[in-house]
């Protein structure tokens, strides 16, 4: 089974560092949550909630203090209205300090699919969240951080919409027969983006169940018959067979205190129950209400799998809105600047802000602290007004440790909240300082460039800096090609955040140069303490420019020079068993990094091409071996199942987009690097297997109509890794770019026609090297009389010609040696003597 995402957080009852710290995850392996059409007509309705209608009724937008912000492609105007229509539902619903923005596409889906949509990000540990151990989408997140995390432009979530359903675009709830209602279905969509959304996945061929892991905050309210969580690793390891179970079983549970009090059933058993089929289905399983308990026409009906025709449901219902609740929606947050370490011995001031959803607990807002891990003291908060609480530990003397967390609860949940917050399991996170000599130097954190073109100077350099005190500077060293230029002092942008630029200010800096630089932080401490990065010598830095446009390049990519190409995790180079250099990703490759936890690799060509205005000439080609990891079979590029890729991109706007000239591909394209890719494979899911030249295939791309003829195109070619398995990587020779010949004799005579050693004993050796495979080829040897005397199939699809012929036992004289196909043949002559 796929490894899905996986963070490293802090375990039970683990010491929170000095500052607060915010994690994002890339979701793309986590299943996308899909709804299917149901053919049948329902003929149910449910209306719009209170809420709804009260906000209509006073002209607000919302009774809750909300805002969703939708940007609409594609979308017809009444289409639109209906989408906005949901739009205001879920707005009078929630309450969040942070626009939702939401990316709603209008496009072509799979024939019974009505839409699809999730978030576009996931956090962890977040400052004001409910636990410190889970997921949370975005929206949510960004809700509970009661800031924006995710850059102001950026969607929180991704919503699409079948725009060949037969669609009823009212707001009354009355689709006719055979129309699907567009406002149920932009609801329920929006609220799987809005957190209602398990992150479990199946794998049919091993019968594992597995989930994100942190899991999604959804996911830990989920048990079976038995009461069992299923993220509890004591019982369920993750992945497993024994979850796989489960995530058949058809009885699991969505188990709290707020939703138990929504479900109006006269069953003893007060837990909502999930759709879990006893087939999985990807996209619906575990992430919908049971359909069966929850059918057309009743009120908790929104967040089952299914929309039926003619079925109409304007309300999440009061399941969906306790869960919601119960994840996160409904919130007390605490929000606290953490102490640091100091060097002075004294009270400490611990100040706090709780914000809530309701009204907070009279007297229990507490701080309670320890020295040295001694007996905890509690102490009730002094309130200040306006949400502001403090309170004062006292002076602890010098050389100690103080650990302190903060809880608060309100009187409509009963729920107590904690900052740090506690893990799913209720174990405290606590903050920690220490009183003493600081011997701690301060985390430099940066990630240099592998290159720069020159219109990129001035360079501004970015550097995250972190101290257990405070920094008090952070200086770049740098010089060029050697000669020093002067220090550059990095400007403080946040905490953390110190950015300052490379210039010509000092002198030229032009392509061929080499920038040499590191970084160092400074702290405050009395002794000061100091960071360099790199720990010993300089980043260095190529520059590098844009060359002239062609029209044909053609490269056999046996050397560097000239530059040609610049990028990362790319260089061109001849591992063991080839016979000549190529470019190749680094073997093995590395799983994706970083923040997002996926990284990307690119080789750049330096030389723009001109796209001709014959599509039959704007071809671009070249030889491959990808042994990269495969998609699962069925699973297609971008969706559930479609992990590690490579593709080939080019720009015609210098490099500020990027359009791709295939869809990603893996060593699933071709059946010999499958196999080569299975035949090694270890527990943890990599490849062992290694690239041989025998598994190079040509590959060829059409630049049109991608790109318009007379666009000036750079092209780069790119290697996608998210954090699972790895492999060897890809490898790329002999590119060849709208470099378009007529026939066999003209690619004969580009590829060189050669016969070594002198023939004269009659043994020699016919050589060719071509730009790419040709089939079909032959070497064909005449007499003086043009009679033929030998003949010989050279392999198919040969790229090097090396082809051994013995006349020896021919008469001396004069040959006629040709190499090509048919009537196309390129000749040379060579005289056999005895």
């Amino acid at each position: 089974m796929k490894k899905l995402l996986s963070l490293a957080l802090f375990a039970c009852g683990a010491v929170m560092p000095s500052m607060a710290q915010t994690f994002v995850l890339d979701p793309r392996p986590v299943p996308e949550t899909i709804c299917p059409a149901r053919p049948e007509n329902m003929f149910t309705k449910v209306a719009a909630p209170t809420a709804y209608l009260e906000s209509q009724r006073t002209g607000r937008k919302g009774t809750a203090a909300s805002r969703i912000e939708v940007t609409y492609t594609g979308f017809t105007p009444e289409a639109q209205a209906a989408f906005q229509y949901a739009v205001d539902i879920w707005q009078s619903l929630l309450n969040t300090p942070v626009p939702i923005r939401v990316q709603a596409t209008w496009t072509s889906l799979g024939t019974n699919t009505l839409g699809s949509a999730g978030t576009t990000a996931l956090y962890a540990r977040i400052e004001g969240a409910t636990r410190s151990d889970v997921l949370y989408p975005v929206a949510l997140a960004e809700k509970l951080a009661g800031r924006n995390l995710n850059g102001p432009s950026n969607p929180d979530i991704s919503a699409r919409f079948n725009n060949a359903i037969n669609w009823y675009y009212g707001t009354d709830g009355k689709p006719g027969v055979n129309q699907y209602d567009l406002v149920s279905v932009v609801l329920h969509e929006l609220g799987h983006g809005l957190g209602f959304q398990a992150g479990t996945d199946y794998s049919v061929d091993d019968k594992e169940g597995g989930y994100t892991d942190p899991p999604f905050n959804f996911a830990t309210f989920i048990e079976n018959q038995a009461g069992q969580l299923i993220t509890d690793t004591r019982l369920f390891a993750n992945p497993s067979t024994a979850l796989g179970t489960q995530f058949i079983s058809n009885g699991l549970y969505f188990d709290s205190p707020l939703a138990r009090a929504a479900n109006n059933t006269a069953s003893p058993d007060k837990r909502p129950k999930l759709y879990v089929p006893t087939t999985f289905s990807g996209g619906s399983s575990i992430s919908h209400l049971d359909e069966a308990t929850y059918p057309a026409g009743n009120e908790n009906s929104l967040m089952s799998p299914q929309v039926g025709a003619a079925e109409a449901i304007h309300d999440p219902g009061p399941i969906t809105k306790a869960i919601f609740n119960e994840i996160g929606w409904f919130n007390t947050a605490i929000r606290h600047t953490p102490l640091k370490d100091t060097e002075t011995a004294q009270n400490y001031v611990v100040n706090a802000t709780v914000q809530s959803d309701g009204t907070v607990t009279p007297g229990s807002v507490k701080l309670t602290y320890s020295v040295d891990n001694g007996t905890p003291t509690t102490v009730t908060m002094t309130g200040t007004g306006n949400n502001q609480y403090t309170a004062t530990i006292p002076n602890p003397g010098f050389g100690k440790t103080v650990r302190y967390y903060i809880t608060a609860s309100d009187v409509e949940t009963g729920r107590t909240y904690a900052s740090p917050a506690a893990t799913r399991r209720g174990v405290p996170n606590q903050y920690q300082f220490v009183v003493g000599t600081d011997l701690t130097a301060p985390v430099v954190r940066h990630t240099p460039p592998t290159f720069l073109f020159t219109t990129d100077l001035p360079y501004q350099v970015t550097v995250m800096v972190t101290d257990n005190q405070a920094v008090k500077n952070v200086v770049l060293e740098y010089d060029v090609n050697g000669t020093a230029r002067p220090n550059v002092t990095l400007t403080r942008q946040n905490d953390s955040t110190f950015v300052g630029s490379i210039s010509t200010a000092a002198g030229a800096i032009v392509s061929g140069d080499i920038i040499n630089y590191r970084v160092v932080a400074t702290d405050v401490a009395a002794a000061a303490n100091r960071t360099v990065n790199p720990a010993t010598g300089f980043y260095s830095v190529r520059v590098v420019s844009i060359k002239p446009a062609q029209e044909t390049y053609v490269n056999a990519l046996n050397s560097n020079v000239p530059l040609d190409f610049v990028g990362d995790g790319f260089t061109i180079s001849q591992p063991a068993g080839f016979t000549s250099p190529a470019i190749n990703s680094d073997h093995p490759y590395k799983d994706g990094t970083g923040a997002n936890s996926e990284s990307n690799s690119f080789y750049n060509l330096l030389v723009p091409i001109i796209v001709k205005a014959d599509p039959a000439q704007a071809i671009m080609r070249f030889d491959e071996i990808v042994l990269v990891e495969p998609n699962e079979a069925g699973s297609i590029f971008g969706g559930t199942g479609f992990f590690d890729f490579v593709t080939v991109e080019g720009s015609n706007d210098n490099g500020a987009t990027w359009k791709p000239l295939i869809t990603g591909y893996n060593s699933r394209d071709k059946e010999a690097w499958l196999t080569r890719w299975n035949s090694a494979v270890d527990a943890s899911g990599n490849s062992t297997a290694v690239g041989t030249p025998d598994l190079y295939v040509t590959r060829s791309l059409n630049l049109s109509p991608t790109f318009a003829a007379g666009d000036v195109v750079r092209l780069r070619f790119r290697l996608f890794a998210d954090p699972g398995a790895h492999g060897w990587g890809w490898a790329i020779d002999n590119l060849a770019i709208q470099n378009v010949v007529t026939g066999v004799k003209e690619e004969v005579q580009a590829a060189g026609l050669t016969v070594y050693p002198n023939p004269s004993a009659g043994q020699f050796t016919v050589s060719a090297n071509f730009a790419q495979p040709v089939k079909g080829l032959q070497v064909v040897v005449r007499n003086m009389l043009g009679q033929e005397v030998l003949r010989r199939d050279v392999p198919s699809g040969t790229r090097q010609v090396a082809m051994p012929v013995d006349l020896s036992s021919f008469s001396a004289g004069i040959y006629q040696v040709s190499l090509g196909s048919g009537n196309e043949m390129v000749s040379r002559k060579v005289m056999v003597q005895k």
